[in-house]
């Protein structure tokens, strides 16, 4: 048993990031379709230096997720919405191996700790494991981190040697998160050696020079440095603001990191680790979207804290014949605890989310694992080695089922809006061709509005929108001026000579004016069911285009 171990724990760890992933609805879809069209753009025409997808002229253009877009669209073309999930699963797979094999290697050979910090890890990346360029810069920064360590250890320099190449591969997959890759090492400086600090200095030596290996040179390396820390964009951008401990996924952060602190400063660890899940911690306070990163590259130094963690310490001594059974009794507390927390929150608001059938799946799992806790508690001591591990394999499946159908439940109105405006645009295109639109829309799905040719006001790559970076004006703060009313939207719909207006009852000022004005006619109207209301979209066209 002891020698197929690991083999055993990637296989369940693999098996557990699939079920929670291919269950999670694909929503993000309208951010996911702009970058799909940089990389099929790529593809047909070159690296553009010029944004060919909007209505703007003469708008530079750095596409830093170049590469991320043709390897989205690839899957894309070939499987459809199938290929990119099964892209998130097996990136999602890589991650969580990845950080298990971390752990087990800080930890000291730990299995069990690292098989327990690796599953729940598994199911707190499942909301981030979208496809959008964020989670393949995380595998890089998960790979850099893992080898700057394996480094620090051996003091071997054979495992700097792919710094390097990652850094070519995150220039051109998520440019404007490059210089992360030099953050993230800061850590590692923090050692005695005087040679572990010129060996490293000159490994991101050449780290910083194999980030010239791109189409746009220095503008993608700095990009970042024009791109964030601008208020209209940590204010309007959800991902980019503060997590929230309204929500389920802001309270396991903020209870998460409480434990992170405690540990680091109950148990002696090395600089280098507070240092990095200090940094990394503070990263993801700022801004939501760098959530994958905590739980990637700052959760990891548990192992080494909790490295002399033992089932015998924690449960007393078992006889021999049951010594195997170890790894099962905790992943089976594990997953209870996990997902109590989850179906506490789940059965508040998430019912009203799922259809009848799964509806009924989730309430015989919760029956069937309850009946497993009454036979159990029934025949002795829930901790009683001779009982727990024949329930082992019900109580597994079952708390998957429930993760599983929790994770379907997360922004699933996202979902139905994107569905919404699809619809809308493709009414549209029955009757005109996609270059001959001129379309206002939501700047959320200005994206999808571009995967069918149609060129747009604008979308969610908001930095592109700013002058530092477009190098002509401030289009987002013009656009967040419309919505708030400081512009008066018949001169901006008269500035731009829109053909065509989509927008729905939630984006409530502009729709109300738009269906009161005469100047404006309703060419397509449709509705859907969103909680307790209707929410209603509609095309407009100026009345003077018809």
């Amino acid at each position: 048993m002891n020698k197929f171990l690991p083999l055993v724990q990637i296989i369940f760890l693999s098996v557990a990031v699939a079920f929670f992933t291919l269950t999670f609805t694909l929503v993000e879809k309208a951010d996911t379709y702009f970058v799909m069209n940089i990389g099929r753009h790529v593809l047909e025409n070159g690296f553009p230096h010029v944004d060919p997808f909007t209505i703007h002229e003469n708008l530079k253009l750095v596409t830093q997720q170049w590469l991320s877009g043709i390897f989205f669209w690839e899957a894309y073309k070939l499987f459809g919405v199938d290929g990119i999930r099964l892209l998130d699963c097996v990136i999602g797979i890589i991650l969580v191996v990845i950080y298990w094999r971390l752990c087990l290697f800080v930890s000291g050979g730990n299995k069990i700790l690292s098989l327990a910090l690796g599953f729940a890890v598994s199911l707190l990346l499942v909301p981030a494991i979208v496809p959008r360029p964020h989670i393949i810069s995380a595998l890089l920064f998960l790979g850099e981190v893992f080898l700057l360590e394996k480094f620090t250890r051996t003091q071997d320099f054979k495992f700097l040697l792919p710094l390097p190449f990652l850094s070519i591969l995150l220039i051109n997959f998520h440019a404007a998160m490059w210089l992360m890759a030099f953050v993230v090492s800061l850590p590692f400086f923090f050692v005695k050696s005087i040679r572990h600090v010129k060996i490293l200095a000159a490994a991101m030596a050449a780290v910083f020079l194999c980030g010239l290996i791109n189409p746009y040179g220095l503008d993608a390396m700095t990009y970042v440095l024009h791109s964030y820390g601008i208020d209209s964009i940590n204010s309007g951008v959800v991902e980019m603001q503060t997590p929230t401990a309204h929500n389920l996924r802001g309270k396991i952060f903020y209870l998460s990191a409480a434990l992170l602190i405690f540990a680091l400063t109950k148990f002696k660890v090395p600089l280098r680790y507070i240092l990095l899940s200090g940094g990394i911690m503070f990263m993801a306070v700022m801004h939501g979207r760098n959530l994958i990163l905590y739980y990637l590259l700052a959760t990891f130094p548990l192992a080494y804290a909790w490295r002399d963690f033992s089932l015998e310490k924690f449960f007393g001594k078992r006889d021999e014949q049951y010594k195997n059974r170890g790894v099962m009794t905790l992943i089976f507390f594990l997953l209870l605890t996990i997902n109590t927390a989850v179906i506490v929150d789940f059965l508040k608001d998430g019912f009203a989310k799922l259809s009848l059938p799964v509806e009924i799946l989730l309430m015989v799992a919760i029956i069937f694992l309850l009946y497993n806790l009454l036979v159990v508690r029934h025949n002795g001591r829930i901790l009683h080695p001779e009982i727990l591990p024949r329930k082992n394999l019900s109580f597994l499946i079952v708390a998957l089922i429930i993760g599983g159908i929790f994770s379907t439940t997360f922004e699933l109105d996202k979902r139905e809006d994107d569905e919404t405006y699809t619809n809308a645009i493709k009414f549209l295109l029955r009757s005109e061709r996609p270059e001959n639109i001129s379309l206002y829309v939501n700047q959320g799905y200005g994206g999808l509005a571009g995967m069918f040719g149609i060129k747009y006001y604008i979308d969610s790559r908001s930095e592109v929108f700013l002058p530092a970076n477009n190098g002509r004006k401030n289009i987002l703060e013009e656009y967040l001026d419309l919505r708030k009313g400081k512009i008066y939207y018949a001169d901006f719909f008269a500035r731009y000579n829109f053909t065509h207006i989509i927008t729905d009852s939630e984006d409530y000022f502009l729709y109300e004016q738009l269906s009161r004005d005469k100047n404006f006619r309703v060419i397509y109207e449709s509705e859907r069911v969103k909680g307790y209301n209707v929410i209603r979209c509609k095309i407009f066209v100026p009345k003077n285009g018809d």
